[in-house]
Parts: C-alpha cells; sequence; structure tokens
C-alpha cells in the first residue's frame, strides 16, 4: 500500500537514476497509501523508485524494504512479481527500485488473482521470512491491541462483541504475500501479478486469503466490497477445498480483527478507514454478534 507523489522525487533518487540509467522522464503513478512511488522511464526501460516511510509501520502490515528486496529476488523469473533492480539507502529511508509491471490495479479481487495467489502459495518460501501466528486466540489478541484505550463509538462496540470462535487446527505454513488488496494486484491480459511487497509472511494460505476478501480492503484499495455471492464465486477460484473452508471457518475472527485495525486507523485521523470498519463487520460471514453493529 504505497502512495503516488506527483512531483519530482527528491535530489538524491534524481542522481542515483541518472546513474543507474541516464536521463529519465518522471511521470505519475497510481498507488496506494504508506510509501512514496515514482515512475521513471528512459532508454534503457520502465522502472518504479518505492521510498519507504517506516513510520507506516504496524503489527499487521509492517512496511518492511528490506524484505520486499528478500522477496523479490526470491521471486525473479516465476512471473508473479515486479523485477528487482537494485536497494539503496538515502537519509530519508531505504529505497527500492524494480521494473514498472504493466496493466491496470484491479478494483476488485476476481478468480483469476485467487488462482495467482495460489501460485504464490506454492512457491518454496525464503529463508528469514517474519511466522504468522493464525491461531484463533492469536487474532483475538491483536484485534484487542488494536483497540485498547480508545473511547470510540465503534472501539466500544467491538470489545462488547468479541467473538468466540472454535479453535482450528493451523494449515501449512506456505509464502504469504501479506498483503493482497485489489490495489496490489496488476492484470496485464491474462495474467495477475502482484505489487508491493513490504508485509512478506510464513503462514497458513488463510491469512491471504482474509485480506484479498476482506470487505474494510476492498473499500479502502478497490471499488468496494464484494457482495456475498460475488465472494463465493471468487472464494471458489482457489484451487484447494481444505484452505477454502478453513477460510470460512475463520472468516468471522479475521473480519473482527481487520475491523478493530481500521477503527485504530480512523481514530489516528484516517477517516476512510471509518466506513471501511462498519463495511467489515457488517458483511456476509462474520459473527452475528458483529454484524448486529450495523
Amino acid at each position: 500500500m504505497s502512495t503516488a507523489d506527483p512531483a519530482a522525487p527528491p535530489e538524491d533518487i534524481r542522481v542515483q537514476a541518472r546513474r543507474l540509467f541516464g536521463p529519465v522522464t518522471w511521470l505519475p503513478l497510481a498507488g496506494g497509501r504508506s510509501n512514496r512511488l515514482w515512475r521513471a522511464r528512459g532508454t534503457s526501460g520502465d522502472y518504479v523508485f518505492k521510498l519507504y516511510d517506516v513510520a507506516r509501520a504496524n503489527p499487521l502490515f509492517p512496511n518492511d524494504g528490506a524484505a520486499e528486496a528478500h522477496v523479490l529476488s526470491a521471486l525473479s523469473g516465476r512471473d508473479l512479481a515486479p523485477r528487482l533492480v537494485t536497494r539503496f539507502d538515502t537519509p530519508a529511508g531505504t529505497c527500492l527500485v524494480y521494473r514498472f509491471l504493466p496493466g491496470r490495479r484491479l478494483g476488485k479481487v476476481t478468480g483469476t488473482a485467487m488462482i495467482a495467489l495460489s501460485r504464490l502459495h506454492g512457491v518454496s518460501p525464503p529463508k528469514g521470512l517474519r511466522r504468522l501466528d493464525l491461531r484463533p486466540a492469536a487474532l483475538i489478541a491483536q484485534g484487542r491491541n488494536f483497540i485498547a484505550g480508545l473511547e470510540t463509538e465503534i472501539a466500544r462496540e467491538l470489545l462488547a462483541s468479541v467473538p468466540s470462535p472454535e479453535d482450528h487446527a493451523p494449515g501449512p505454513a506456505v509464502f504469504l504475500h501479506g498483503d493482497p488488496t485489489p490495489a496490489n494486484m496488476i492484470r496485464d491480459g491474462r495474467h495477475v501479478r502482484f505489487v508491493d511487497w513490504q508485509c512478506p509472511a510464513l503462514g497458513d494460505p488463510v491469512a491471504d486469503l482474509a485480506i484479498a476478501l476482506s470487505p474494510a480492503m476492498h473499500q479502502v484499495y478497490g471499488d468496494g466490497p464484494l457482495a456475498e455471492a460475488e465472494e463465493e464465486q471468487v472464494l471458489a477460484a482457489y484451487p484447494d477445498a481444505a484452505t477454502r473452508a478453513r477460510y470460512r471457518a475463520m472468516r468471522g475472527v479475521f473480519r473482527w480483527r481487520m475491523a478493530c485495525y481500521c477503527a485504530w486507523k480512523a481514530a489516528a485521523g484516517e477517516a476512510p478507514y471509518d466506513s471501511a470498519a462498519r463495511a467489515e463487520i457488517s458483511s456476509a460471514g462474520a459473527p452475528a454478534s458483529s454484524r448486529a453493529l450495523s
């Protein structure tokens, strides 16, 4: 989740661009919210410069530039991610340079995107990825931490409606994108590839499905939440039936946690997350106690 900057980048990045590629033209680049992005087009190709804002890291989305460089290198040649060119440090933070991916960002997650996610989940993960604790109790604890001390109406409602899920055995630990929102999926013809790899992890694939299908993430980073029938159709495209079943069993807990995250973001002044939290807790598949909040 990275934000485009309409101005030219800082001088040190422009200097690096000239050293790497010669003269370039800086172009506008659409994006998300967490980091600064610029597109540079030169005679040698089309590139993205990504400058990380470490202040945007949080427990759910770590925003780790070193981790992104690590996984882009690991995914080279797999047609799932941009090709890494280099990484360098600036006074303002780490900057990554990678090949620009042609295509358009998705407004809603599609079945094709779910198949691409399953391809990622089949890739042998590189060493050093953070491991996610996806036990229901751990998800609830993380949600509680997000809303602890908040005096907002939605935080009080969420504290009054903590889900009581059954415990579930975790699935296999696989290579996770960690932030597969619609805006981080690029479709070019029949192919979907992923950008913004700053939150990679190792864990049950249901973690990626929960973010990919999240009503809140569709609200903030897409064209609005999927309808219940749309979600089921998209979910059905994910090829592993056991993963789909675990996701359905844990969906309510994931959505309560995401609603807590959005409530925390809204309380910090990011207004779009207020309606995102409401979208999350009123969606199909949330626990009955949570759905009543809307």
